[in-house]
């Protein structure tokens, strides 16, 4: 596979979608999943208003392939993720999210690529589709101008890109590091943009690549065992603690991140009394949710901003029908978790307690394998 070469750059294949399908004044920001088609993989978009109530607003091509299939086809975090509009790697951007002039990246696990849209106020554009790098691309992470993703497919591994000023990828020479035999759920970048998290549920251990000052993250990994089984996806608190949700035991984990790459464990494995808890999202105030699919179930945790000690506020906090993937607004109030199962996105607002209040469900339409939830 020619990990470089490009698939789309041609500008008459953009979308406005607001354009299509009408602006909405009053929206507060966004909220985007994907349908994860095998024929056509398309995000799903939805506007939200300042209640944090979602309205879905379109439907626009990524020009790939979705997985298809079954519930959780993907079994990753991260396959859709929003980055800044400001790219520098050198500069310290950390990729937050914007409101205007941003990125949205996704995966297109059946085409073995990545799709770019342009985040702006009235709607997203295609602005480019390239090669992951690999076979069965299933969760990003962006700092500045870097771009990872990991590739599921065997051989497994996890390859970089740059991401221009006007939403192009380029594949960076030497960048690809081979995973070998686990089964991966995600990869993310810490707060500090000092390496490369993966977690690897196969073998019960997450891995650590330290990046360096080129933008390349080491050859080599620091692997640490896993303080329970079956590590799934991760977040940072706002000071930089590794938070793990583990779905064979159901709980969370938190961790330093030290300098040589190695975790230290602060928690280990606080339950939530729920069933496949893998997805997990924490805002700036500490805030921290997992969905659990098992039991229908959002858990809600609370994780000390000066020691990293998590803890289980209610396992029950919210419901749903099958909730997987979550993701925040920007300002941390409101929580979105897509659920294939009944077609559409729980929506609950965070109160001040840290307890989740239900919003309800917005109909997206949405088949049995969709997958991934970015918001702004």
């Amino acid at each position: 596979m020619n990990i470089k070469g490009r698939f789309i750059r041609d500008t008459t294949v953009a979308v406005c979608l607001f354009g299509a399908f009408g602006a909405h004044a009053d929206s507060e920001g966004a909220a985007y999943t994907m349908t994860n088609a095998a024929d056509n993989n398309q995000v799903v978009v939805f506007s939200r208003n300042a209640g944090g109530l979602l309205t879905k607003t379109g439907v626009v091509p990524t020009g790939g392939k979705g997985a298809g299939g079954e519930v959780d086809s993907l079994g990753s975090q991260g396959s859709l993720v929003l980055a800044s509009g400001s790219t520098d790697w050198h500069g310290g951007n950390r990729g937050d999210k914007y409101r205007d002039d941003g990125w949205l990246l996704v995966v297109n696990a059946g085409s073995n690529d990545i799709s770019v849209f342009k985040v702006v106020r009235d709607g997203i554009e295609l602005k480019d589709r390239m090669g992951s790098g690999g076979t069965f691309p299933v969760s990003l992470t962006v700092f500045g101008d870097r771009v990872y993703v990991l590739n599921e497919g065997a051989p497994a591994n996890i390859s970089g890109f740059k991401l221009d000023h006007d939403g192009h990828l380029t594949y960076l020479p030497k960048s690809t590091r081979l995973l070998g035999g686990g089964t991966y759920g995600q990869v993310a970048f810490d707060q500090r943009r000092q390496a490369l998290v993966v977690t690897d549920k196969g073998n019960n251990t997450l891995l650590a690549y330290r990046m360096q000052s080129n933008g390349l993250p080491a050859v080599t990994p620091v692997v640490s065992p896993s303080s329970g089984s079956v590590p799934f996806g991760v977040t940072f608190d706002r000071e930089g603690h590794l938070l793990v949700v583990e779905a064979g035991n159901n709980a969370v984990s938190s961790y330093n991140l030290l300098r040589d790459g190695k975790l230290r464990p602060i928690t280990v494995s606080a339950p939530n009394g729920q069933m496949a808890t893998c997805w997990i999202i924490a805002n700036q105030s500490g805030d921290v949710i997992t969905t659990n699919p098992g039991t229908h179930s959002l858990s809600a945790f609370h994780v000390d901003a000066a020691t990293g000690q998590v803890s289980l506020l209610n396992g029950t906090a919210g419901a749903g029908n099958t909730p997987l993937d979550i993701d925040l607004s920007n300002d941390g109030e409101f929580a979105y978790a897509v659920d294939p199962s009944n077609g559409g996105v729980d929506m609950f607002k965070i109160e001040e307690d840290g307890s989740l209040t239900s919003l309800g469900t917005v109909d997206g339409g949405l088949s049995p394998f969709a997958q991934g939830m970015a918001a702004r």
